[in-house]
C-alpha cells in the first residue's frame, strides 16, 4: 500500500511538472508571436509609407519633368508591384532626380519628396534588416514557419566586403 502511494505521488510530480512546463510554453509562445507580429506590422507600415511616397514623386516627376522613362510607371498601382520593379523604379528616379535643378525653387517640392523617399527607404530597409535576423534565430524561425511569414527584400545593395 506504501508502495502504490509512493508511485502515485511520482506521478502526481511529474504530471505537476509537465502542466507547468507546458504552461510555460504556452505563455512563452503568445510572447513570441505577439513579438512578430509587432515586427511584421512595423516593417509593413513603413513599406505601405514608402509605396504612397514612391507613387507622390513618380506623380510629381511625370508631371513636372515629362520623363518618358516615368512613363510606364505613371497609372501603375505601385503597392502591387512585384520587388525588383519596385527596385527599378527607384533606380529610373534617382536618374531622373540626377537632372533636377534642385536649386530652382519650382522644383523644391520634388526635392523635398525625393529627400522623404529617400529617409523612409533607409529607414524602411533598417527595419527589414531588424525583422529578417529576429526571425532566423530560435525560437523565432519555428513560430515563423507556422505563421508562414516571408523575409522581407531591401532596396539597398548589399556588397561584399
Amino acid at each position: 500500500m506504501l508502495m502504490i502511494l509512493s508511485i502515485l505521488n511520482i506521478f502526481i510530480d511529474i504530471a505537476i511538472f509537465f502542466s507547468v512546463l507546458l504552461l510555460i510554453i504556452a505563455v512563452a509562445s503568445f510572447f513570441i508571436i505577439k513579438d512578430i507580429q509587432k515586427e511584421y506590422k512595423k516593417v509593413y507600415r513603413i513599406n505601405s509609407k514608402l509605396e504612397i511616397e514612391l507613387r507622390k514623386l513618380v506623380n510629381l516627376m511625370y508631371k513636372f519633368l515629362e520623363d518618358s522613362k516615368l512613363e510606364a510607371y505613371n497609372n501603375v498601382v505601385i503597392k502591387q508591384l512585384p520587388h525588383e520593379e519596385k527596385r527599378n523604379l527607384l533606380k529610373i528616379i534617382e536618374e531622373v532626380y540626377k537632372e533636377v535643378h534642385v536649386e530652382k525653387e519650382e522644383n523644391s517640392y520634388i526635392v523635398e519628396t525625393y529627400n522623404n523617399l529617400d529617409e523612409v527607404r533607409r529607414t524602411r530597409d533598417s527595419k527589414v534588416l531588424v525583422f529578417n535576423q529576429k526571425i532566423n534565430l530560435f525560437p523565432f524561425n519555428i513560430y515563423v514557419k507556422i505563421m508562414k511569414l516571408e523575409q522581407f527584400h531591401t532596396f539597398f545593395d548589399q556588397q561584399e566586403k
